[in-house]
């Protein structure tokens, strides 16, 4: 475990890598992507685990959010794109990471930014926790002028969006990998509706694997909840290797 940070567009980003014993083999990686307000640690868990199981893992914080440097108000879903990114790119070039075997972890806004991120960069698996979406209109406009829990955002995540709806779901359609969709029963942010347009618009539906654990909260604190989630998480890459 070691804690790095690096600059991107003039803001600091920190973040934590997990790797498995120097060895002169390429190893698999993971990123994971937090979501809104949230923050590396709460990945911490998950990280522990894959390394044991020979995986590098980067958990990055966000612009405006855990250590990294920035008031997260005041920048755009474009600029946390750009983070997400970033912190791809850093990821491929740690030592002893298999480029080609690249998978992403998105929780709720990181689920958002996971997608979006595979048009741009190789992804192999794509793994979406309560993945969230935005209409495009807000892609360009800061924070502070919009909430994701505001009524107008809820409704357009309670309503059927088809793949050129949104860039999230256009990315998700051009995806080639595999894909896991983990749902939380009691969400009361990311609505079944949303998760349904997530699955709809992946090319095959034999691309993806959809979970819900029952009676699960949008946020999830240490505990049962967490430890289904690193259940499932890790079943399933084991089954994808």
């Amino acid at each position: 475990m070691q804690d790095i940070s690096f600059q991107n567009n003039g803001i600091r980003l920190d973040g934590t890598v997990y790797s498995p014993e120097i060895t002169n083999e390429l190893h698999p990686a993971v990123l994971f992507i937090p979501g809104w307000t949230s923050e590396r640690k709460r990945s911490f868990q998950y990280a522990e685990k894959l390394k044991d199981m020979g995986y590098v893992c980067l958990l990055m914080d966000l612009r405006g959010h855990g250590t990294s440097e920035g008031d997260r108000k005041e920048f755009t879903n474009k600029e946390f794109l750009d983070d997400a990114i970033a912190s791809y790119d850093y990821l491929i070039h740690l030592p002893g990471v298999d480029p080609t075997q690249i998978s992403v972890v998105g929780s709720s806004f990181g689920g958002f930014l996971a997608t979006q991120l595979t048009q741009t960069r190789a992804v192999k698996n794509l793994i979406l926790r309560a993945p969230a979406d935005y209409p495009n209109d807000v892609f360009t406009i800061q924070k502070k002028f919009f909430d994701g829990r505001s009524p107008e955002v809820m409704k357009f995540r309670n309503k059927q969006n088809y793949n050129a709806e949104t860039y999230t779901l256009e990315a998700m359609n051009k995806f080639t990998g595999k894909v896991l969709i983990i749902e939380s029963e009691k969400d009361d942010q990311v609505p079944h509706q949303t998760i349904l347009n997530y699955i709809h618009a992946v090319p095959s539906q034999s691309q993806v694997t959809h979970v819900v654990i029952k009676d699960a909260p949008h946020s999830m604190k240490d505990g049962p909840f967490k430890n289904e989630v690193e259940k499932i998480l890790l079943d399933w890459i084991r089954s994808e290797k």
